[in-house]
């Protein structure tokens, strides 16, 4: 049973998805820009703490980023290869809401 005390607010998650879009994505500007040298787990830590999952959000998208232990809790990043554009779940949102609020406006003119 859910109560109204561990219910959440619609809003609510939305504001955590964006927010963790957004940290995926200065992770994902971060392993680019290093190039084949890569980031360490404590270099993505200055964006957020939560680091393993945000990889996880990229590779479910279809990056391809390696893992490199280098012992004491130390793991190097690296983005291999991205995949052809897609937008995120966010974005799909958004955009399937600003479709349904202007129907007009939606799909290709005639």
């Amino acid at each position: 049973m859910i109560t109204s005390a561990t219910k959440k607010a619609p809003w609510r998650d939305r504001e955590a998805r964006q927010r963790a879009d957004a940290h995926s994505g200065k992770i994902l500007a971060m392993l680019a820009a290093a190039g084949n040298h890569g980031c360490t787990n404590s270099q993505l830590w200055a964006v957020c703490h939560a680091v393993n999952s945000r990889i996880s959000d990229l590779r479910r998208r279809g990056y391809k980023i390696t893992a490199e232990s280098e012992g004491g809790g130390v793991w190097r990043y690296r983005l291999i290869s991205s995949p052809a554009f897609r937008p995120s779940p966010f974005e799909q949102l958004r955009r399937r809401e600003e479709a349904e609020a202007m129907p007009l406006f939606a799909g290709d003119a005639a």
